[in-house]
């Protein structure tokens, strides 16, 4: 039981330093390209939502975070 509670543990903070990357990532390409990091962000974001083999748990997530980060709820499907 100790072990499925470490491996859960471990996928959490997996998941938490995959999600800051890639943001970080996102913001910094669209400053290096003159762009807005947010549109940025927004668009990543919607291509998670929008792939049609998301998990549900991942899905429902993401949009959490979509309009966390105050992108436009219009272009959610």
């Amino acid at each position: 039981m100790k072990q499925i509670r470490n491996i859960g543990t471990a996928a959490v903070v997996a998941a938490v330093l995959a999600a800051g990357l890639t943001f970080g990532a996102a913001r910094v390409e669209a400053k290096g390209k003159g762009g807005d990091s947010q549109a940025a962000v927004c668009a990543y974001l919607l291509q998670v939502i929008t792939y049609p083999y998301v998990n549900s748990y991942i899905k429902e997530f993401t949009i959490s975070v979509y309009l966390g980060q105050g992108c436009d709820p219009s272009k959610l499907p």
